[in-house]
């Protein structure tokens, strides 16, 4: 009799990454369940989805979302909770309230605020001595305002899908920002202000066991989409970034996935690390590489020590044609250029030539057409909606300042 498949429940369901964990995890023979705000979310629509849970969203009231899942662990006898967004630092944070006996992989809440925090993160790379973009940490309108070679880049303390970065290229944009900044009290919890850095923008991934790389994988964006984000990205191996990863992940002593941004310098060919993610990023692309993340997340969620995976396969090229779409809309809000996107990924040429789809595989999932039909219709009717597309998902998904500022109320009661 083959063994029982463990209950499993996703903390997350309009994120690209939670779309994609549900593909990978449903590939290797998985059904899970999802918990979200949003009762049309984008992972609702595949055939590997058992059923979605109504929550709170976790940024406008992280108190009930958390009294949410706690229920439906208890409820639907869950076996293991898989954090695929910035929820992982919300659960880090309730740790002492979760059930007994539940499966979920997370880090020490202070690991957390290591990563989570921009400048927490710059001061982690400072000790650690990983390459990083010539960085300060700015308190002030003064400290702002200072004199610095463009362009720049600012960071505010928390933010998600880029939302909270802005590029500054002359003394014209640096004083419009710093209004801006002023107006929202932003300077308090401490901005990061980077040099920027000329090259390719590259991404790994890593599922860690307290401290012990499982899992790892890179790939390099090779067009970018809607906030940043990517269109189409291909597989990396790099020995040296792969140590790194393990270097920080060993220093955290971190349980759980752990993703990372970072520049490749085209001078120097240096990786200049520029952003932490604590959660499970995207991973299909590794999947289709060899490299099994989400799988190796359930395992060590599940209290197993999986042994290490090799690197993937070198030049696996995806898309998020999704991703695309919106970025034909975006860039010339005009129904023709989205119509030539949409024969472009019907027909697999142009950019797309020799590219596999990630986010939504019609093949192998064919639940994916209607948000993607949703989708489409919504954009030929008025192109100039694609930003809204972007920002009510991630409303659905991402940590709020207040939300922040609640977990560390948490950690604070129970410590």
């Amino acid at each position: 009799m083959a063994a029982q498949k463990p209950k499993i429940l996703l903390s997350e369901g309009s994120s690209l990454s939670s779309r994609e964990a549900i593909t990978a995890l449903g590939l290797a023979g998985h059904r899970v369940e999802l918990v979200s705000s949003n009762p049309m979310c984008l992972g609702r629509f595949s055939r590997f989805v058992s059923r979605v849970h109504r929550a709170p969203a976790s940024g406008a009231d992280p108190d009930g979302y958390l009294a949410a899942v706690i229920e439906i662990v208890k409820t639907d006898h869950i076996d293991a909770l898989l954090p695929v967004h910035e929820q992982a630092y919300l659960f880090a944070a309730a740790r002492k309230r979760l059930p007994r006996g539940l499966g979920i992989a997370l880090a020490d809440f202070e690991a957390f605020e290591q990563v989570q925090s921009k400048a927490g993160f710059a001061i982690l790379l400072t000790q650690l001595k990983v390459p990083q973009p010539t960085t300060d940490i700015v308190r002030s309108a003064d400290q702002f305002a200072a004199d610095r070679p463009y362009p720049f880049f600012v960071k505010a303390a928390f933010g998600t899908a880029s939302a909270g970065v802005w590029r500054v290229d002359d003394a014209r944009q640096r004083d419009a920002l710093l209004v801006q900044l002023e107006r929202h009290h932003a300077f308090a919890p401490g901005l990061l202000v980077q040099a920027a850095v000329t090259g390719s923008l590259e991404r790994t991934q890593a599922v860690f066991d307290r401290g012990r790389l499982v899992a790892s994988h890179i790939y390099r964006q090779v067009a970018e989409g809607p906030g940043g984000g990517d269109v189409l990205k291909i597989s990396v191996v790099s020995a040296g970034v792969r140590e790194t990863v393990e270097r920080i992940g060993q220093a955290l002593k971190w349980h759980g996935a752990l993703s990372f941004d970072y520049i490749r310098d085209d001078a120097t060919k240096t990786p200049h690390f520029i952003d932490a993610n604590p959660r499970l990023v995207e991973p299909m692309n590794a999947w289709l590489s060899g490299v099994d993340l989400p799988g190796a997340l359930l395992q060590i969620s599940l209290g197993e020590a999986p042994p290490v995976q090799p690197d993937g396969r070198e030049g696996v090229l995806t898309r998020l044609g999704l991703m695309g779409l919106l970025d034909a809309a975006r860039r010339r809000s005009r129904r023709r250029d989205i119509l030539r996107e949409i024969g472009l990924l019907a027909s697999g040429s142009g950019r797309y030539r020799s590219s596999r789809e990630e986010l939504v595989p019609l093949l192998t999932d064919p639940w994916c057409a209607i948000p993607l039909g949703f989708v489409v219709a919504g954009l030929l009717r008025a192109p100039a909606a694609a930003a809204r597309f972007s920002e009510t998902t991630v409303t659905a998904y991402s940590l709020t300042p207040s939300a922040v500022r609640r977990l560390r109320a948490w950690q604070t009661l129970t410590s």
